[in-house]
């Protein structure tokens, strides 16, 4: 029985659980609420997990705290074979940990888990394994951060410990500009009730690894190549698999990723892995995500290879032989189409004309009128994707950028 613990609101959604069920895999659902997920992806399977008693609806999935309500259920419907759990979301990565250690599923340990979610622990723990990692500090305040980035003598990034998509990051140019950015993350509350690190900046191209894990040995799915938006922000605007880099930096890459895998304990899952390629093809960590990739990546996956994406999940997570996937030839890409300025989204223009644009698959709308929508910062401003599907790298971006071309965003204020 696979325990699937929350899932994306939008981008694949719920179709891996759709898939398992489809399969006849004993599959629930853990949830706070299965409403949020009507329109996403693969949400007809609801009705019929509730039915089966497979919809479990609790108070909290985020935390390590899980209900005995939850524990009791899987104990009343045992199942041959060990118990597997999926998760693809960021904050209920934890919770599934704890849930997969209190059932006896393999999946990334608390303590990995916990440590990948704080960026300071996991900068601790590269520079412990030797990993090619950024200076970084804790900065408590705006003088700890001058005092940071006039010893560093070249910008600075600071970023909240916690989150994802971008958010509460800022590129620091020179010490002024970094209590300037400093002022500005510390006048709201940041996302996750995070706190305030700084790390030298790092020039180069950004790409991810895509790992499956399965009984702790790692299959390297392919890489990820990523566009980012103007500075001081980090926002994504684009992304592209599978690509191609030197062999001696994605050795590297692999390399990063095994070592962790084996010092963590992970023993299931997917890990989304990123890193800036620097001068002499180095590979430097950014970040460790014990999850998918989010957005669209999975539905891009499941173009590109041999075998789906929720097939190697579920075989991994319930100790089936899993397959080798390869590269089938094609190649997707996503590009995410953000508001021109912050506002209210009054309506978006060209949607029919980029759906029918040549090598497009896919428009996904992020945000629908009247929605508060942000500048491109970071993953908020964004009111859409386009997905593509082509023979090339080059051809499948080159044809979402075209297509997000006909979208006109207005906004109001």
């Amino acid at each position: 029985m696979i325990f699937f613990v929350e899932a994306p609101l939008t981008g694949s959604g719920l179709s891996t659980l759709a898939w398992a069920v489809a399969q006849g895999i004993d599959a629930a659902l853990v949830t706070t609420d299965p409403a949020k997920y009507r329109g996403a992806a693969g949400a007809d399977v609801l009705p019929g997990l509730a039915a089966r008693g497979r919809l479990h609806v609790v108070p909290v999935t985020e935390g390590e705290a899980v209900p005995a309500e939850l524990l009791a259920a899987a104990r009343e419907h045992p199942a041959p074979g060990r118990p597997g759990v999926i998760c693809a979301t960021d904050r209920h990565l934890l919770f599934a940990a704890a849930l997969a250690e209190a059932i006896g599923a393999p999946f990334a340990p608390v303590e990995a888990v916990r440590t990948f979610r704080d960026k300071r622990r996991a900068r601790a723990l590269y520079d412990t394994l030797g990993i090619a990692s950024p200076r970084w500090a804790e900065v408590r305040t705006a003088d700890e951060l001058r005092a940071f980035a006039e010893e560093a003598g070249r910008p600075v990034v600071l970023k909240n410990c916690r989150g994802t998509g971008s958010l509460d990051v800022l590129l620091c140019r020179t010490p002024r500009d970094a209590v300037a950015a400093h002022t500005t993350l510390t006048s709201g509350d940041l996302y996750l009730g995070g706190e305030l690190m700084a790390e030298e900046f790092v020039s180069g191209p950004l790409y991810s690894l895509e790992t499956l894990v399965a009984d702790g040995r790692c299959r390297h799915l392919g890489v990820t190549d990523r566009q980012l938006g103007p500075r001081p922000a980090f926002c994504e605007v684009s992304y592209t698999f599978p690509v191609r880099v030197p062999a001696r930096a994605e050795a590297a890459m692999r390399a990063a990723v095994e070592t962790l895998v084996a010092a963590t304990g992970i023993a299931q899952g997917m890990l989304h892995t990123e890193f800036i390629l620097a001068g002499g093809d180095e590979a430097v960590v950014v970040e460790v995500n014990a999850r998918m990739g989010g957005g669209l990546l999975a539905l891009m996956m499941n173009d590109c290879l041999t075998v789906p994406v929720p097939e190697l999940l579920c075989s991994a997570a319930l100790g089936r032989p899993v397959a080798d996937p390869v590269p089938n030839g094609r190649h997707s890409s996503t590009v995410t189409v953000y508001a021109p300025t912050a506002g209210r989204l009054r309506r978006v223009h060209g949607l029919a004309e980029a759906a029918g644009a040549p090598h497009v698959v896919q428009v996904v709308r992020s945000a629908a009128p009247g929605d508060e929508v942000r500048a491109a910062g970071d993953y908020r401003g964004a009111v859409g994707q386009i997905r593509t599907r082509a023979g090339s790298a080059n051809l499948a971006l080159n044809a979402a950028l075209a297509a997000s071309r006909d979208l006109v965003v207005e906004v109001t204020g």
